[in-house]
């Protein structure tokens, strides 16, 4: 009977990690959730005289997530639904790039997206759709897709017209390992 347990073991020891890397290569669920800054920065894009945005923040979740970068930039395309004080953006370029506490990187890219912002308040909310484009370490030729929704309230905007927020989020979406 020791005989054959020991033989059950073995064989359960030699396949889980074959196990894992079909789940990785099908993709995983990550997730995570994260708080920071986010301020406006002294550069252009895009050549349309509106500033990018730098989100510096710490991020907690799958596979050992530690922090989260995002260089982004907005375009202003009206109005968020029917109140004339709520500002609606769209994403002209995001780049998300996420560091694991090995050192590893993720990064993405922002597809579509939005930004939703109360001109007397200056809060905002927003949500953004993206995939992500490989890394380095165990990330490298990474793919998949990824859902971002986040909120914050501009600290500066209204006073000296120039944006610093703190911000915060989650990311949710799918990552495929080769």
């Amino acid at each position: 009977m020791k005989r054959e347990l020991k033989l059950g073991l073995g064989v359960v020891l030699v396949l889980v990690p074959f196990l894992a890397t079909v789940s990785y290569a099908e993709g995983v669920p990550v997730s995570g959730k994260w708080a920071g800054t986010v301020v406006q920065v002294g550069f252009d894009l895009n050549g349309d005289d509106v500033s990018a945005n730098l989100i510096d923040a710490q991020i907690k979740g799958s596979f050992g997530m530690k922090s989260l970068d995002v260089l982004s930039e907005y375009m202003p395309v009206g109005l968020c639904g029917t109140e004339p004080d709520v500002w609606r953006f769209a994403f002209l370029y995001s780049k998300p790039v996420i560091t694991f506490a090995n050192g590893d990187q993720l990064w993405g890219t922002m597809e579509s997206g939005y930004m939703c912002m109360h001109s007397l308040t200056a809060e905002f909310s927003g949500e953004g759709h993206g995939i992500f484009a490989g890394g380095t370490g165990r990330f490298e030729g990474a793919t998949g897709t990824f859902t971002v929704v986040y909120g914050g309230k501009n600290l500066t905007l209204l006073t000296l017209g120039f944006g610093f927020a703190p911000i915060y989020g989650d990311i949710a979406g799918t990552l495929v390992l080769p």
